[in-house]
């Protein structure tokens, strides 16, 4: 019983240290993607007229909207909803990852690539506001107007997204390990 115990003990401080690990990486790496997302933002919006400051917001608000979809979908996908998929031995392996990774997936998904994306979304909108070149009164209704709208778009979107990504969290898993797939070679089976 008291081996047991131990046991018990040493698998709960290695998850502890994992855990602690973990959020000390996505916390570096989300700064440094926050910086770097800064910094293109600024190039970017600065030099660049406003349809492509409005295509660029659509963009970002996309990606941040289908991301939180995927990171949703992946935390609600159990093993067996994607059992379907087994003949896709590549894409299969890679979604059971993904489900078993679905913390870290999420938080990428939802918080480190939506945060990003809020970013570069909130540049564009100050962008678009300024090439708007609404001045005295009425440069801070536009500005409100701007920034309501873009909220309002982004949580809308993912609220629209949230119930069909979990209702189809299988499809939305497995569309994404094919994507994922993509970008993965194939190990060579050695002989």
């Amino acid at each position: 019983m008291a081996n047991n115990k131990r046991t018990n003990k040493s698998t709960d401080g290695k998850k502890h240290n994992v855990a602690e690990i973990w959020v000390i990486k996505i916390t570096i790496f989300t700064f440094l993607g926050a910086m770097a997302c800064s910094f293109v933002s600024q190039i970017t919006t600065s030099r660049s007229d406003i349809t492509v400051s409005i295509m660029l917001l659509a963009f970002m608000l996309l990606i941040s909207i289908i991301f939180d979809g995927i990171g949703l979908s992946v935390a609600s996908c159990s093993y067996e909803k994607i059992k379907k998929y087994e003949n896709f031995k590549k894409q299969y392996y890679i979604a059971q990852k993904l489900i078993k990774n679905a913390e870290k997936v999420n938080n990428i998904c939802a918080d480190v690539v939506g945060d990003m994306c809020g970013i570069l979304s909130g540049a564009c909108g100050a962008s678009i506001v300024l090439q708007l070149s609404v001045e005295g009164q009425y440069g801070h209704i536009v500005t409100m107007v701007v920034s309501s709208i873009i909220a309002a778009v982004t949580v809308g979107g993912k609220a629209s997204l949230k119930k069909i990504a979990v209702k189809n969290s299988e499809e939305f898993v497995f569309m994404s390990a094919r994507i994922i797939s993509i970008f993965i070679k194939n190990k060579k089976r050695k002989k």
